[in-house]
């Protein structure tokens, strides 16, 4: 297998780590802060073990700056999953790609193609959704936050890219380190049970611990805006976690939404898998006869 093929596949296999954070999340039942914190401090952890001989500490610009926007995204994602359903907050992560279109050419010198643009107006249309069902305030406040966390992954997303000849794990860890430092003063406000232990250590641990190592090796193969399209098994999964657990399930018009933005994301992941294959297909030597000018 090509690298460019198995990057993406980690891309997948990280998806469907990180497609468990929806139902551990609304399993346990501690403060948002508290939940992003302890499940950070643990994942920060998971990933210096997991990739430790990949790990090369760096306090440049790119590498800090790509852990201030990981620390930040996952804060919100944690508190949007509470406000609002986990499909929400989920499939709004993928607005993402909109901004990592827009800045991918300048920032990184990877152009977005014309067939993105089309794809990303579909993701654009189908967050526009979200906010046609009628919404509480906690439920608004939910999407709002979620939009937020995703121009926060976008950043990351750029960052990581920009930090690819380097370490890509270690922004990883240190973002998490650094949101479980922002979080620090809700942590110890209240104590959690032994359910709410087990749902923390499964987030720490196999959501972003064993979710993120798979990815530090897959952002430095591919494209940044694959990097946010390619994943998209997760919106699917993550919400059936959520409804089989909990019953909880997205209104008509986010439904619609969602499924026009896993449109987009899987026919995005289906076309650079495609090109894939046809620039790593080996080139027949030409014949005699091609190659007679006289």
């Amino acid at each position: 297998m090509n690298e460019k093929r198995l990057a993406v596949l980690m891309l997948f296999t990280a998806a469907i780590f990180w497609s468990t954070s929806g139902v551990l999340i609304k399993l346990v039942a501690l403060h948002p802060m508290a939940i992003a914190g302890w499940r950070s401090l643990i994942a920060g952890g998971v990933i210096l073990l997991l990739c430790r001989k990949e790990v090369r500490i760096s306090w440049g610009i790119n590498p800090v700056m790509a852990a201030a926007c990981m620390g930040l995204f996952c804060i919100c994602f944690v508190i949007a999953t509470k406000l609002t359903t986990a499909a929400n907050a989920i499939v709004l992560q993928y607005a993402a790609s909109a901004y990592v279109a827009i800045l991918a050419p300048k920032m990184l010198g990877e152009p977005t193609r014309r067939q993105d643009w089309y794809l990303l107006s579909v993701v654009v249309g189908g967050i526009g959704l979200f906010f046609v069902d009628t919404l509480s305030e906690r439920g608004t406040m939910g999407i709002l936050v979620g939009m937020v966390g995703s121009a926060f992954w976008a950043g990351a997303m750029i960052f990581l890219r920009k930090s690819r000849s380097g370490s890509t794990a270690w922004p990883l860890a240190l973002g998490n380190f650094m949101a479980a430092g922002l979080c620090l003063p809700f942590m110890f406000r209240q104590i959690p049970t032994s359910m709410d232990w087990l749902g923390i250590v499964g987030l720490g641990v196999i959501s972003l611990g064993a979710g993120y190592a798979v990815f530090a090796y897959a952002i430095k193969r591919v494209r940044a805006l694959e990097a946010v399209l390619i994943p998209s098994i997760e919106p699917l999964i993550n919400p059936m976690w959520v409804f089989l657990a909990t019953g909880e399930a997205p209104g008509m018009w986010a439904f619609l939404g969602g499924t026009l933005v896993l449109v987009a994301v899987t026919v995005r992941g289906m076309v650079t898998a495609y090109h894939s294959r046809i620039s790593t297909r080996p080139v027949k030597p030409m014949s005699l006869a091609c190659t007679t000018t006289g």
